[in-house]
């Protein structure tokens, strides 16, 4: 087969299944392509290309370590703190002026025992899951559902949880998207 693969070199024909079966065809098809064509052994670039990556390497290290020991040699010697035995004079301090008590506010949150609306979807429903997290599916509640809110919020899986009930499904739905956009709005 060697002997084979060498003549289809020379005469630059070559079976394409004798070249991906056998190994000696194809060591006697390129040994002998390399030949005609004058191109040096692998082998041989391979030790050249060590010789020249080990050369790059040491002047690449001298050059580096060259040029740190000069940068370090040329900046200027710390000076140390010296402690003072007199105190640093006192500031007054400005006297904190009370606080505003926050106002309740008149819009309401999620929380357990609320009603919510399912909105922002595009068209898309809201998985309700079994658990919190992305577990089995138990079913799905289109835009403008009505839910009520009855334990939560959990973070899992990278969102916040509710677990809901409607008169058709009972499970947990995330509270949004990873880009913050609500799935569940509070109703008054």
């Amino acid at each position: 087969m060697f002997e084979r693969g060498a003549y289809d070199a020379e005469h630059d024909e070559l079976n394409l299944f004798y070249y991906q079966h056998y190994y000696f065809y194809r060591r006697g098809y390129d040994q002998a392509r390399r030949q005609v064509r004058g191109h040096p052994d692998p082998r041989m670039l391979a030790g050249v290309g060590v010789v020249v990556l080990v050369a790059l390497l040491s002047v690449g290290g001298w050059m580096l370590f060259g040029w740190l020991g000069a940068s370090q040699a040329a900046q200027s010697p710390i000076e140390p703190i010296v402690a003072t035995t007199q105190p640093a004079p006192a500031t007054p301090r400005p006297t904190p002026s009370p606080s505003p008590t926050p106002e309740p506010s008149a819009e309401p949150s999620l929380q357990p025992g609320v009603q919510a609306l399912v909105v922002n979807l595009n068209g898309a429903p809201l998985r309700v899951r079994r658990d919190p997290g992305i577990t089995p599916e138990l079913g799905r509640l289109n835009e403008g559902s009505e839910v009520t809110l009855r334990e939560g919020p959990v973070e899992a899986d990278g969102y916040l949880w509710w677990r809901i009930e409607t008169p058709g499904i009972s499970g947990w739905v995330a509270a949004g998207s990873l880009e913050g956009t609500p799935f569940l709005e509070p109703l008054p």
